[in-house]
């Protein structure tokens, strides 16, 4: 107890303490955040599949001894981008059982939605999509809070018993074919990501650990001197750093508390609901993430603490040589940023990708290495030219800096190159999160050629006729024209398949093609930008086949699989686009359930894009503050470094009887110099962004996610200068003259 209450005292009086208690207080809330958020991973998961799979639908296949209960089909729709599910059930009577989630069953034209597509729907304008909403399905009934789904009781119009499952209850061991289970990634993807908050969480306990560890080596050094062992300073060390550790992991461990005690909460630019009831029934696991965490920051303070050894001198040549080294970074940092943003695009994209991609890369990682050096070189001139100008007003702290500055530009280089590398990895994990495929790609570019006065309705021959078809089509809106796209030739005869557009006059002249008796082909290309587009996304075999036309009603007598299109083109009669949700919603409440889908071309490829650009988003979403903490970890270093310079300056508070000198010194060894690099740092992001920028491809900088994470690393910056000044004062206070 003694050997705690000394180290605890030694703590207080050690030399910029108090910046090193904090620091381990932030390094144990950070550990103990990341342990919480993987509490959080493994609680949600568990929690989103045992829900799923309570109302997983039990089908009269796998239970041919049971009764059926209801009829259902599972179905799925979208909303701004995002997919979600639709169940389309209807009970075989009023006492069937219910899904869970269910007080009743639903009406037909009748639906029960989930809170969060209700909403959605609500602010779409579309409250009435599936008709009369009569409930909300409660959360034992959803996968999570946040999770879009609704059950629809078909009107007797959508409805087709014979093309539906029978369903004898609900519940299963598997989460089913529906819902937020088929949409989100692997658990283990999530997992992974989680290393961008954990890894540098431990390099700030690193940090931590080891600031102020010149006073701590003297007082090891006393130790030894006077018989103490490992078991003594491990005592010593614990006292030292027990009670900021302890606080620190509880402080971490809060938001998972809370959100467990109080409510749902909705996570910040991802839009995630995240489950107060899985993160309450994971409880022990929170627990357990704060004990790690402090136990693992305490253990590193102990290990990291070395044992008293003789102090080696610096070498003077070697000084000299790095300050050389960080000369030489300076002159390469722009010439790199030129390289990499012209050199790569010389090559051939279809002949050298891995090489344009390898030389990028390289590129990056070279100028992320010596921007920090060329913004401590620029701080060095800077330095040298205030010095010189401060002569003349006689500010005290400002001369200091700037000789202090321009003397030890590699200091600079280290306090900078945190927030530097912070910049550029960002932006760089945002692109590399938001790339389309190639189908994908195509689909945007069709989106912005054609947009909406082409829409392309898939059927599905075997669940309609022509009279249901007709009357469909009868209700779209006024001036809407149609053309039919039929697969001709029969590959087991041989013949090759081709195209053909069928459908009047006025449709045909829509896509600038030419009105005539009798069905004639087209070879080669087209000259209507519109038509080549669509040409590109229906036509099939070879690319020189061309395609055939012909003018006439675009649907057979008949439809059945043999006769019936492929699908069918639906043309805006100007150059205006067509209202593709009020279309959309005629098909859906005229036809059959399932039986057709209207959209862009390639529409599902961009769903699926853009699920995947949602996945993406998490690895940015944890980047952020794990980069976030990497510039904090650097800050603390060099404000540890600040520190250190200070102790020379505190002779001058004596002399010139101001704490203002600190409070300038520390502007321009802290705070010029981070804000510097805040700004090279956007300007290197921006510049290094541009090769890979495509729209094509959906890869554009963030320009939210730029600034926000500058304006962040600006406010740490100015955080470190108010920190280091004040500490600076307090240590400047207990100053006493002993020879200096």
């Amino acid at each position: 107890m003694q050997l705690l209450r000394i180290g605890r005292a030694a703590g207080r009086r050690a030399e910029g303490g108090r910046v090193r208690r904090t620091a381990l207080l932030l390094a144990a809330a950070a550990l103990a955040f990341a342990g919480t958020a993987e509490v959080a991973v493994y609680a949600s998961y568990d929690g989103m599949e045992e829900r799923s799979a309570e109302r997983a639908l039990q089908l009269k296949d796998e239970f041919p001894g049971r009764t059926t209960v209801a009829h259902a089909v599972d179905g799925f729709d979208t909303l701004g981008g995002r997919q979600y599910s639709v169940v389309y059930i209807r009970p075989e009577s009023p006492d069937s059982p219910l899904p869970p989630g269910l007080s009743s069953w639903p009406e037909p034209g009748q639906a029960f939605l989930s809170p969060a597509l209700r909403t959605a729907l609500t602010e779409a304008g579309e409250p009435r999509r599936y008709g009369t909403v009569v409930g909300t399905i409660a959360g034992a009934g959803l996968a999570g809070p946040g999770e879009r789904y609704a059950y629809v009781n078909p009107t007797d119009r959508q409805y087709d018993a014979d093309k539906t499952y029978e369903v004898v209850g609900f519940g299963s061991r598997s989460p089913g074919s529906s819902g937020d289970w088929i949409f989100v990634a692997p658990r283990q993807r999530l997992q992974t990501a989680l290393y961008l908050l954990l890894v540098p969480a431990l390099v700030l306990t690193v940090v931590a650990a080891r600031m102020g560890s010149a006073a701590r080596d003297r007082r090891t050094a006393l130790i030894s001197a006077l018989g103490g062992g490992w078991p003594q300073r491990l005592w010593l060390n614990l006292g030292e750093s027990a009670a900021p550790v302890l606080a620190g992991a509880l402080l971490g461990t809060l938001p998972a508390a809370a959100v467990a005690l109080t409510g749902d909460v909705t996570l910040p630019w991802i839009g995630y609901r995240l489950s107060s009831d899985d993160l309450a029934h994971w409880w022990p696991g929170l627990a357990a993430s704060a004990a790690a965490a402090a136990g693992a920051v305490l253990l590193l303070v102990c290990l990291l603490h070395r044992a008293a050894s003789r102090a080696k001198a610096r070498s003077v040549r070697l000084t000299a040589r790095r300050e050389q080294m960080v000369r030489w970074g300076a002159m390469a940092c722009p010439l790199l940023v030129f390289a990499t943003v012209w050199v790569p695009g010389l090559l051939d994209v279809t002949r050298h990708s891995q090489l344009r991609s390898t030389l990028y890369l390289t590129g990056v990682a070279l100028v992320m290495v010596t921007l920090p050096c060329a913004v401590a070189v620029g701080a060095a001139a800077a330095g040298s030219a205030l010095a010189r100008s401060v002569r003349r007003n006689g500010s005290a702290g400002a001369l200091v800096a700037g000789r202090h500055t321009a003397a030890h530009p590699a200091v600079t280089a280290r306090l900078v190159a945190g927030v530097c590398i912070a910049l550029v990895l960002i932006s760089q994990l945002q692109l590399k999160n938001t790339q389309y495929g190639a189908t994908a790609q195509a689909a945007a570019a069709t989106l912005r050629t054609v947009g909406t006065r082409v829409l392309v309705m898939d059927l599905k021959q075997d669940r309609l006729t022509r009279e249901q078809l007709d009357s469909a089509l009868g209700k779209l809106p006024a001036g809407t024209r149609t053309l039919a796209v039929y697969q001709d030739g029969d590959p087991e005869k041989g013949e090759l398949p081709t195209t053909r557009l069928q459908g009047s006059c006025a449709s045909l002249k829509t896509l600038s093609l030419r009105c005539g008796t009798g069905t004639h082909k087209v070879s080669g290309p087209v000259g209507d930008t519109t038509l080549n587009t669509v040409l590109g996304w229906v036509t099939v075999g070879p690319a020189d086949a061309g395609f055939t036309v012909r003018q006439a009603d675009p649907l057979p007598a008949r439809l059945t699989e043999r006769t019936a299109p492929e699908s069918l083109l639906l043309l805006a009669p100007g150059r205006s686009g067509l209202d593709q949700a009020a279309i959309q919603q005629t098909v859906r409440t005229e036809l059959p359930i399932g039986s057709a889908q209207v959209g862009t071309f390639g529409e599902t490829w961009l769903l699926g894009a853009n699920l995947s650009a949602a996945h993406g988003r998490w690895v940015v979403f944890l980047g952020v503050p794990g980069v976030l903490l990497i510039a904090l970890a650097a800050a603390l270093a060099n404000l540890a470094e600040f520190l250190r310079l200070s102790r020379s300056v505190a002779p001058l508070s004596v002399l010139t009887g101001r704490r203002r000198v600190f409070w300038t010194s520390a502007a321009w060894s802290l705070l010029a110099p981070l804000l510097a690099a805040v700004a090279a740092g956007c300007v290197a992001a921006v510049w290094l962004a541009s090769p890979q920028e495509n729209p094509d491809q959906g890869i554009s900088l963030s320009g939210s996610l730029l600034w926000g994470t500058a304006a962040g690393l600006a406010a740490l910056s100015l955080v470190a200068w108010a920190w280091g000044a004040r500490s600076a004062i307090a240590q400047a206070t207990r100053w006493r003259p002993y020879g200096e």
